[in-house]
Protein backbone atom coordinates (compact mmCIF):
# COMPACT_ATOMS: atom_id res chain seq x y z
CA UNK A 1 0.00 0.00 0.00
CA UNK A 2 3.01 2.06 0.50
CA UNK A 3 4.23 1.77 -2.36
CA UNK A 4 1.27 2.55 -4.30
CA UNK A 5 0.98 5.40 -2.77
CA UNK A 6 4.70 6.60 -3.13
CA UNK A 7 4.43 5.64 -6.55
CA UNK A 8 1.33 8.11 -6.78
CA UNK A 9 3.33 11.05 -5.25
CA UNK A 10 5.97 10.23 -7.69
CA UNK A 11 3.44 10.10 -10.78
CA UNK A 12 1.91 13.46 -9.88
CA UNK A 13 5.67 15.13 -9.28
CA UNK A 14 6.38 13.66 -12.38
CA UNK A 15 3.45 14.85 -14.05
CA UNK A 16 3.76 18.50 -12.29
CA UNK A 17 7.24 18.63 -13.60
CA UNK A 18 5.82 17.66 -17.27
CA UNK A 19 3.43 20.32 -17.15
CA UNK A 20 6.00 23.22 -15.37
CA UNK A 21 8.40 22.37 -18.04
CA UNK A 22 5.72 22.21 -21.04
CA UNK A 23 4.18 25.26 -19.77
CA UNK A 24 7.20 27.25 -18.74
CA UNK A 25 8.21 26.58 -22.72
CA UNK A 26 4.61 27.85 -24.03
CA UNK A 27 5.43 31.81 -21.68
CA UNK A 28 9.71 31.48 -22.87
CA UNK A 29 8.04 31.23 -26.67
CA UNK A 30 5.54 33.96 -26.22
CA UNK A 31 8.33 36.43 -24.63
CA UNK A 32 10.41 35.50 -27.32
CA UNK A 33 7.68 36.00 -29.59
CA UNK A 34 6.83 39.66 -27.88
CA UNK A 35 10.58 40.27 -27.89
CA UNK A 36 10.39 40.05 -31.77
CA UNK A 37 7.57 41.79 -31.98
CA UNK A 38 9.42 44.81 -30.01
CA UNK A 39 12.46 44.73 -32.26
CA UNK A 40 10.60 44.07 -35.74
CA UNK A 41 8.55 47.17 -34.79
CA UNK A 42 11.66 49.18 -33.55
CA UNK A 43 13.28 48.51 -37.12
CA UNK A 44 9.99 48.96 -39.24
CA UNK A 45 9.32 52.62 -37.34
CA UNK A 46 13.33 53.36 -38.28
CA UNK A 47 13.33 52.66 -41.87
CA UNK A 48 9.99 54.43 -42.13
CA UNK A 49 11.52 57.68 -40.34
CA UNK A 50 14.42 56.92 -42.94
CA UNK A 51 16.78 56.53 -40.10
CA UNK A 52 19.86 53.75 -41.28
CA UNK A 53 21.53 53.57 -38.32
CA UNK A 54 18.64 52.96 -36.27
CA UNK A 55 17.21 50.44 -38.16
CA UNK A 56 20.51 48.39 -38.36
CA UNK A 57 21.05 48.61 -34.42
CA UNK A 58 19.51 44.97 -33.45
CA UNK A 59 21.29 43.96 -37.21
CA UNK A 60 24.50 41.31 -37.04
CA UNK A 61 27.31 42.55 -38.22
CA UNK A 62 26.92 40.36 -41.83
CA UNK A 63 23.17 42.31 -42.27
CA UNK A 64 24.99 45.39 -41.34
CA UNK A 65 27.52 45.85 -43.78
CA UNK A 66 24.74 45.36 -46.43
CA UNK A 67 22.18 48.54 -45.04
CA UNK A 68 22.74 51.61 -47.18
CA UNK A 69 21.21 55.07 -46.64
CA UNK A 70 19.86 54.50 -50.01
CA UNK A 71 18.49 51.45 -49.74
CA UNK A 72 16.56 52.30 -46.14
CA UNK A 73 15.57 55.25 -48.50
CA UNK A 74 14.07 53.64 -50.88
CA UNK A 75 12.21 51.15 -48.63
CA UNK A 76 11.05 54.43 -46.57
CA UNK A 77 9.55 56.49 -49.72
CA UNK A 78 7.12 53.12 -50.69
CA UNK A 79 6.13 52.63 -46.79
CA UNK A 80 4.99 56.42 -46.66
CA UNK A 81 3.16 56.01 -50.48
CA UNK A 82 0.76 53.98 -48.38
CA UNK A 83 0.38 56.13 -45.74
CA UNK A 84 1.15 56.50 -41.70
CA UNK A 85 2.72 53.46 -40.19
CA UNK A 86 0.28 52.07 -37.49
CA UNK A 87 2.40 49.51 -36.04
CA UNK A 88 2.69 45.64 -36.86
CA UNK A 89 0.68 42.53 -36.16
CA UNK A 90 1.81 38.64 -35.83
CA UNK A 91 0.85 36.27 -38.33
CA UNK A 92 3.14 33.41 -37.77
CA UNK A 93 6.70 32.58 -36.68
CA UNK A 94 9.09 29.26 -37.94
CA UNK A 95 10.95 28.14 -34.41
CA UNK A 96 13.01 25.49 -36.53
CA UNK A 97 14.31 29.19 -38.41
CA UNK A 98 13.62 31.43 -35.47
CA UNK A 99 11.63 33.56 -38.29
CA UNK A 100 8.86 35.45 -37.07
CA UNK A 101 6.26 37.03 -40.02
CA UNK A 102 4.05 40.39 -39.18
CA UNK A 103 1.71 42.52 -41.05
CA UNK A 104 2.94 46.18 -41.27
CA UNK A 105 -0.52 48.12 -41.10
CA UNK A 106 0.09 52.06 -42.56
CA UNK A 107 -3.35 53.80 -42.83
CA UNK A 108 -3.92 52.77 -46.83
CA UNK A 109 -2.34 49.08 -47.16
CA UNK A 110 -0.16 46.74 -45.70
CA UNK A 111 3.06 45.36 -45.51
CA UNK A 112 4.69 41.60 -44.58
CA UNK A 113 7.84 42.25 -42.40
CA UNK A 114 10.00 38.42 -42.09
CA UNK A 115 12.65 39.03 -39.35
CA UNK A 116 14.94 36.44 -38.82
CA UNK A 117 17.03 35.80 -35.49
CA UNK A 118 20.70 34.47 -35.05
CA UNK A 119 21.56 31.99 -31.78
CA UNK A 120 22.46 35.58 -29.78
CA UNK A 121 19.32 37.26 -30.55
CA UNK A 122 20.62 39.77 -33.69
CA UNK A 123 18.76 40.35 -36.71
CA UNK A 124 20.48 38.21 -39.16
CA UNK A 125 17.20 38.93 -41.82
CA UNK A 126 14.62 41.44 -42.24
CA UNK A 127 12.67 41.72 -45.30
CA UNK A 128 9.75 43.95 -45.93
CA UNK A 129 7.89 43.32 -49.45
CA UNK A 130 4.01 44.26 -50.42
CA UNK A 131 1.14 42.30 -49.31
CA UNK A 132 -1.06 40.87 -52.72
CA UNK A 133 -4.17 41.85 -52.56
Amino acid sequence: MNTTILYGRAQRTAVIAVFAFLFGGVLVGCNSTSGSQATADSITRSVYNNDADGASANFDDSLKQQVTRASVGTLSDRMHKIGDYKGLTYVSSDPLKNEFDYRADFSNGSMMVVMRLDSQGKVAAYRVFPLQH
